[in-house]
């Protein structure tokens, strides 16, 4: 497969994902938006837990939520912010081997380290329960294909020079 090639199927491939990521991004925020008719009639916004809820939580857990929560919110926003600025950089049609490209992966994989690592402390602080996901291996993963993306950048910079 030739270079043109390449970056034609890698244009496109980027245009349907950023559709993909902006359409999952909407179904997911839809998804957290109350029903109001049926809310209202189940009783979604009633509060039966009284005092004694606040008083069975201990004072750590409640100080240490709001950051969670902050913590939480922000390493989704920096995952978001990564992957859709590496696929507008992949569907401009030059060489995916550039440094923006790699440093773009590496940042992505970090951030979803991170934000696995956020979520797990978070899903302990508020429910007691501890379940990792697979996100963190999904983050080594791609900082090991941004070292990939980086030999490749190096191989591209030597054979431009050859040229």
């Amino acid at each position: 497969m030739n270079n043109e090639k390449m970056i034609s199927k890698l244009k496109v491939i980027s245009r349907i994902s950023v559709v993909g990521v902006i359409a999952y991004i909407a179904l997911m925020a839809y998804r957290y938006l109350p029903d109001v008719i049926s809310g209202f009639m189940d009783g979604w916004n009633s509060y039966d837990g009284g005092e004694a809820a606040a008083d069975e939580m201990p004072v750590w857990k409640i100080l240490t939520a709001v950051p969670c929560g902050i913590a939480f919110a922000a390493t989704l926003i920096i995952i978001i912010v990564a992957g859709l600025q590496l696929l507008f950089s992949l569907s401009k049609g030059n060489s995916p081997f550039n440094e923006k490209v790699s440093k773009s992966i590496k940042n992505l994989g970090i951030s979803c380290i991170v934000f696995e690592i956020v979520r797990t402390f978070l899903m302990f602080v508020t429910l007691d329960t501890v379940h990792i996901g697979m996100l963190w291996l999904a983050g080594l993963v791609l900082c090991a294909f941004s070292l990939v993306f980086r030999y490749g950048t190096i191989l591209q910079k030597e054979s431009d020079e050859t040229l």
